[in-house]
């Protein structure tokens, strides 16, 4: 296997059965290979850490592809997620995106909701309006809805040990499951969020077929990721067609293979993945 940092795991972004041949013929060219270069790994990282559900998904993509190419990664692997709201205010300063910004104006709004102590003030960008909103949402308090929105808070702020203890206490489960799907990363945010704070507010999941969590896809999506899924078989066939194959060439078929079967089991292609 692949050797990523200790707690990551080199097929953790996919669901595959360990008698998946793809992934066995995948795993065996890797063996192949040897040891490889540090460089190399942290491609491979950049694979494991792909998700299709992410907005940027199709700037990662071409990232990938050009780590790759080069056999060098394009990005620092462990700059990957620092602007993420788990790492508190201080993002705010350097997230170009936006994302942040709103995601903490939710967290300050479940939080005033709480009535949590850890709130100094009110920060100068709160968004009352939003804030009116959430608690309109949520509307009175009791147990249950009181530990679903602490379960949300730990999920979207990455405090993993509260995360751990509000889950499986009680009933709702279905809207825990939603809870613990929830990103601010995720293409559907801040939509899929009003839903699931409405969903609380009244104690109901939301329904399945409107819900976007981690994991999801929409048709725009799939349609790029299918075009990008055929691409890099064309790409296999072409390296594994060549007259003479170097080492260079088939580290990158086993990462192309790599990538194309992330794809693949992520929005559940049929096509054989063209390997030798």
């Amino acid at each position: 296997m692949s050797k990523l940092p200790c707690y990551m795991k080199a097929w953790a972004n996919i669901q595959h059965s360990p008698q998946d041949p793809e992934i066995i013929k995948i795993n065996n060219l890797e063996d192949r290979l040897g040891q490889l270069s540090g460089k190399i790994y942290k491609i491979r990282e950049l694979i494991t850490r792909f998700e299709v559900c992410h907005f940027k998904y199709q700037r990662h993509i071409k990232i990938i592809i050009e780590s790759i190419v080069d056999l060098e990664p394009k990005v620092n692997t462990k700059k990957i997620g620092i602007n993420h709201i788990q790492y508190g205010e201080a993002v705010l300063n350097k997230d170009t995106t936006g994302k942040s910004l709103i995601g903490l104006q939710y967290v300050w709004a479940l939080k005033k909701w709480l009535n949590d102590s850890s709130i100094n003030g009110i920060p100068d960008q709160y968004n009352k309006i939003l804030g009116n909103k959430i608690h309109n949402w949520l509307g009175d308090k009791n147990p249950d809805k009181i530990r679903l929105v602490g379960l949300l808070l730990a999920r979207l702020t990455g405090d993993w040990k509260s995360y751990e203890n509000f889950q499986h206490v009680g009933k709702y489960k279905d809207i825990e499951f939603q809870a613990c799907r929830m990103d601010i990363c995720h293409y559907a945010f801040p939509q899929n969020l009003d839903l699931l704070l409405k969903g609380i507010g009244q104690m109901k999941a939301v329904e399945e077929k409107r819900f976007e969590g981690c994991g999801s896809f929409n048709t725009e999506i799939k349609a790029y990721l299918e075009e990008k899924f055929l691409s890099l078989n064309n790409t296999l066939k072409s390296l594994q067609s060549k007259y003479e194959i170097n080492k260079n060439d088939f580290i990158r078929i086993w990462l192309f293979a790599c990538l194309a079967k992330t794809i693949k089991e992520n929005i559940k292609i049929i096509v054989p993945i063209h390997l030798l």
